[in-house]
């Protein structure tokens, strides 16, 4: 036993050691110490509970302190009494066990003891997972809480599920760890000190199994902490919980749990990672060319010449990989929605087309749509069909499909999978989106010259979700219209908030010029797309769906999604799809790909202004060469000064994650409250911080 002792107390003198080079206090820290008023605030008494080991960091009060290094290993002699009880609750522990737990105090999910100091060094160096304690919570005073929105919600976690094990550092985690397992979580409660009544609890059953799983998890998790980034075990295991929810509780196998957690490895790096998404633009000699155009009338023209010839240039190049006519690249998309029912999807089905047509017999491509035929009723169903379909590729269109595509790329490893979003950090998924701000700005232009002719200065803009990107397409729009017209306000109206009538609410005020939805090809057969210009008019003799407005349609910005996939398809055929990002080490990929690529344009009416046509096509030469950007120059927010004059040009993930609104916007950033169901949905996976 006299070596057991010695063994520890040679621990407790190398962080001592370690501790004073530092320059930091090589002792147990006391609580008293570190919150001096901790008995003016409230106690909640927990009672008896098995409490993680690592969680105990100090003692109560300043008594033995001094006995004990930082990590609870002994200092003093090993003949003392100090020495000789440590023995023999040594002794005791490997007998039978302690038979009387300790008494401590719980501040901000770490524990202070105040009886049972030496059992906490004997556990610790015996690495013992848990030991049973008296707890008593000091709930720190509101303004604490407030500066701490981690811990204020694992409070209200823990009024429904008496865990302390689970640590999350980032706010939402605990509310999201609740949403995965289908169960309730209040909010404010826990601060209240209020216990809850065990029918408001979550059932037995459900925090047995969470513990069980947590406890195996952190297990492993811990043990290849050598391979693993530095985070919390908690965090951690919310990624794993993420990716493998439908049967997260039921696998407890420790084989196949560290099978799932190495396979989800490059998820926890990025995780960690400050810069988590490297913002990807195609070079040059990557951008197929010739392009499709789109036609005045919203018609599709595929000019492509001889871009398709077997016998030269970049497909002939292709023509030597393993992709031939006789075994062509299958690329599968995966729609949450008909395409004739959503002008999302049918901008995403005519880039489909056009990137086969693109292509020739090199690529094959096939559409599922969840929910439409019982085969694919769910997106786990769609994607099995077109993994048996012999999909190489899967491109999932919406934003809200993220998570369940993640869950398809982590189990189908030797498929690429893709989804249409933005700024979200998953390196099994790669991520695609459009740089519609550029075309938004010019649009913005021809909207403020339209509000400068008629006097109103006074232009509505619909947007429909507060995501990432949404805000860079107002404010760009809003900066254009000023250029226009300096006196001209932006009325923001969003589609995606509940009850909304923004058509309406817009014509109703009198306001003329509108920017409505982003397509030309509208599902309900409506005019109302991009910048027009509205009158009312006589009932029936309008152009719009009721008939009561006429409406002159002025520019549209236009999504060319088949420029996209043609892109990134390309890059596939030719093997650099891999090489090209060897350098990006523990990052999530983004391809945003704006006007220089291609992917984004405008379309001009033909009855435009010429000198309105004038600026526009000259400021789009200047997008398009690199020499001008619209978040250039001096900005202005509703609060104030955003940027200097010469101040650093705003990065793409400045731009990206803009959440703040042009000074001559007049309308707000809705809370998540204020949307629809899907609207909810779609800001929870990817809406602006």
């Amino acid at each position: 036993m006299l070596d057991e002792y010695l063994k520890a107390r040679k621990a407790g003198e190398k962080e001592y050691k370690a501790m004073l080079s530092k320059g930091e206090y090589p002792f147990l820290p006391a609580l008293d110490d570190l919150v001096p008023d901790n008995r003016m605030l409230r106690n909640q008494v927990l009672g008896l509970l098995e409490i993680p080991v690592a969680f105990i960091v100090g003692t109560k009060t300043m008594g033995r302190q001094n006995s004990f290094a930082p990590n609870f290993m002994p200092l003093l002699e090993q003949d003392s009494e100090f020495g000789m009880k440590w023995e023999n609750l040594y002794r005791d522990q490997m007998r039978e066990g302690f038979s009387d737990p300790i008494r401590v105090y719980e501040y901000r999910h770490r524990f202070y003891v105040q009886e049972g100091n030496k059992r906490v060094s004997v556990s610790r160096y015996l690495e013992m997972p848990t030991i049973m304690a008296d707890v008593t919570r000091i709930l720190p005073d509101d303004e604490k809480l407030d500066n701490d929105p981690a811990y204020d919600e694992f409070l209200d976690f823990y009024s429904v599920c008496p865990l302390y094990d689970i640590e999350c550092s980032e706010p939402g985690s605990y509310h999201e760890i609740a949403e995965l397992l289908g169960q309730d979580m209040p909010v404010g409660t826990g601060r209240t000190g209020r216990r809850l009544p065990p029918n408001e609890q979550w059932p037995e059953d459900v925090v047995k199994s969470l513990r069980a799983v947590y406890w195996s998890f952190s297990e492993i998790f811990n043990d290849r902490s050598e391979d693993m980034p530095q985070m919390t075990t908690g965090d951690a295991f919310l990624i794993y919980l993420r990716i493998y929810v439908k049967d997260a509780l039921e696998v407890t196998n420790e084989k196949e749990m560290d099978k799932r957690i190495r396979k989800i490895r490059k998820e926890y790096l990025t995780a960690v990672n400050d810069e988590k998404v490297a913002i990807i633009e195609p070079a040059d000699d990557e951008i197929p060319k010739p392009s499709g155009l789109l036609g005045k009338a919203g018609e599709i023209i595929e000019r492509t010449g001889a871009a398709i010839s077997k016998t030269g240039g970049t497909v002939g190049k292709i023509l030597t990989l393993h992709y031939t006519e006789k075994q062509p690249l299958r690329a599968a998309f995966i729609y949450g929605r008909d395409p004739d029912e959503s002008n999302w999807m049918y901008n995403h089905e005519v880039g489909r087309k056009l990137m086969e047509r693109r292509y020739g017999g090199l690529v094959e491509t096939a559409k599922f749509i969840t929910g439409k035929d019982e085969e694919y009723d769910t997106f786990e169903a769609a994607v099995e069909a077109s993994v048996r379909w012999g999909a190489n590729v899967v491109f999932t269109t919406a934003v809200t499909q993220m998570d369940d595509t993640l869950r398809a790329a982590i189990k189908y490893e030797d498929v690429i999978f893709l989804n249409c979003s933005i700024n979200l950090a998953h390196q099994a998924v790669r991520t695609y989106y459009a740089k519609l701000y550029e075309a938004k700005f010019l649009a913005g232009i021809v909207a403020g010259a339209a509000a400068a002719a008629d006097g109103t200065h006074t232009i509505g803009y619909c947007s429909d979700y507060p995501i990432y990107g949404t805000i860079a397409c107002i404010n760009a729009f809003a900066i254009g219209a000023a250029m226009a017209d300096p006196q001209v306000k932006i009325h923001l109206y969003w589609s995606a908030k509940q009850d909304s009538n923004w058509w309406w609410s817009m014509v109703g005020r009198g306001i003329h010029v509108i920017s409505a939805v982003d397509s030309l090809h509208n599902i309900d057969g409506s005019q109302a797309y991009g910048v027009c210009y509205v009158t009312e008019c006589e009932p029936g003799k309008g152009n719009d769906l009721s008939g009561r407005c006429m409406i002159r349609n002025l520019a549209a910005p236009i999504w060319k999604w088949g420029k996209l996939y043609e892109i990134i398809i390309k890059s596939i055929l030719d093997g650099t799809y891999q090489l090209k990002l060897l350098d990006k080490k523990d990052q999530a990929t983004n391809y945003w790909w704006g006007m220089i690529s291609g992917v984004v344009d405008i379309e001009l009416a033909d009855d435009l202004s010429p000198y309105t046509r004038q600026l526009v096509n000259i400021l789009r030469s200047d997008i398009i060469s690199g020499s001008m950007n619209p978040f250039d120059g001096e900005l202005h927010s509703q609060e104030g000064l955003i940027r200097h004059e010469d101040d650093a040009t705003l990065t793409s993930k400045d731009i990206i994650t803009m959440n703040w609104l042009n000074e001559n916007v007049i309308g707000e950033i809705p809370d998540d409250w204020m949307l629809t169901d899907e609207g909810r949905q779609t800001v929870k996976v990817s809406g602006i911080k």
